[in-house]
């Protein structure tokens, strides 16, 4: 397991697989400083 974020600290670079078949690299991809991001999990 990687090192906790700290305020302050850089956010770990992700590479996440889309629905459509994309990807989205984070943070190079984030469409502004400030981003939310959502993870669903689905059903059970």
């Amino acid at each position: 397991m990687g090192e906790m974020l700290q305020q302050g600290g850089r956010f770990p670079r992700l590479e996440l697989k889309l629905l459509d078949g994309g990807t989205l690299t984070l943070p190079g991809d984030a469409p502004s400083r400030y981003t939310a991001l959502l993870f669903y999990r689905g059903h059970w």
